[in-house]
């Protein structure tokens, strides 16, 4: 019985875990904060990373998770739609190892201070390690609210150019 209790919590806080990061994920792609992950959205998104998408491209992302015909994707579909732009597999995989290798503290986010503590480590940062820190996580805080999600991190992996 207490195995199973064990596996009951190590699930429920897993769920939790999908839905902050599910949650987080929306808000960060509907870009204009209308209740709604629009194709004007993602290229929007993309073009913030440094990436580039095409209109057709975009469309099409949105038409396959759209099944309410609103011309955009609410939170009810985002799961499926946030599961189809992450992918599976190996990228995925190396996307979170990389991802939490960064985030030192298994907060769901990288701060200038766990930033600041990689940089440390490495030799060829030679100049202020403190600005250098600052500029990488500028670089990948999309929403600009001082740490990076996980969100955040994979949508600069994979489209920043």
């Amino acid at each position: 019985l207490q195995e199973f209790q064990i596996k009951s919590t190590e699930l429920n806080k897993m769920e939790g875990e999908n839905k902050a990061e599910l949650e987080e994920a929306f808000h960060l792609l509907d870009y204009d904060h209308d209740g709604l992950v629009t194709t004007a959205d993602i290229k929007n998104l993309v073009e913030k990373v440094g990436g580039r998408m095409s209109e057709a491209e975009a469309r099409e992302m949105v038409k396959k998770a759209d099944k309410h015909g609103k011309g955009g994707i609410d939170i009810s579909g985002f799961s499926r739609f946030w599961s189809a732009l992450k992918g599976d597999g190996e990228e995925e995989l190396e996307i979170r190892e990389e991802f939490a290798k960064l985030d030192t503290d298994n907060s769901g986010f990288i701060t200038r201070d766990e930033m600041l503590s990689v940089i440390v480590g490495c030799e060829h940062y030679t100049g202020d390690k403190m600005t250098e820190a600052e500029k990488c996580v500028d670089e990948v805080d999309v929403d600009r609210d001082g740490r990076v999600s996980y969100p955040e991190f994979l949508m600069v992996w994979k489209y920043k150019n």
